[in-house]
């Protein structure tokens, strides 16, 4: 596939970036809404968002990788070792839990709050598209808590953040146009 092989075209640029922000944007929405339904419940569903996060930060990263510009190997141990501490803070939330150390109605949202604090800081070294989906995770954790019909206002920041990320992505790549 001779497209995987061309980091600045646009399918990296644009298509790849853009979709992996925008299913992670509706992965994060059927978790708020399962946490907001199901509480302690949604346990399993932010268990399996954290590989797919860490799937998602290694295939945004391919294409620096293949430029050159990061050591494949060291950014990959990077990521697990990062996925892994969440992991592991997940599994001493639910061990609080279950020795009744922490409220079953609170600890869903100490899920999100970690979720949403390690997304920001994977998008310290990934790039801005995890930092605003970490400050996004951040948000709904605030709304769901606060707010009945806090989906309606997601939403709309929802579509504004990955149409700026396609504007954002469409100027990166007619500028390596240009550039070139």
């Amino acid at each position: 596939m001779d497209i995987l092989k061309k980091p600045d075209g646009w399918f990296h640029r644009v298509l790849i970036n853009e979709a992996v922000l925008s299913l992670l944007l509706v992965l994060c929405f059927i978790g708020i809404a399962y946490t907001d339904v199901a509480g302690v419940r949604s346990m399993r569903f932010w268990m399996w968002m954290i590989p797919v996060f860490a799937i998602a930060a290694i295939i945004m990263e391919w294409s620096r990788y293949m430029k050159g510009e990061i050591d494949g190997l060291h950014f990959i141990r990077q990521q697990v070792l990062h996925w892994a501490a969440v992991y592991i803070a997940f599994r001493v939330v639910f061990s609080l839990l279950e020795i009744g150390r922490l409220p079953t109605n609170g600890a869903a949202y100490v899920l999100m709050t970690i979720m949403s604090l390690s997304t920001f800081l994977a998008g310290v070294y990934i790039g801005w598209r995890f930092l605003v989906l970490g400050l996004f995770i951040a948000l709904a954790t605030v709304l769901a808590a606060y707010l009945e019909a806090y989906v309606w206002v997601l939403i709309p920041i929802a579509i504004a953040i990955v149409l700026i990320g396609l504007f954002i992505g469409w100027r990166e790549l007619k500028s390596l146009q240009s550039g070139k």
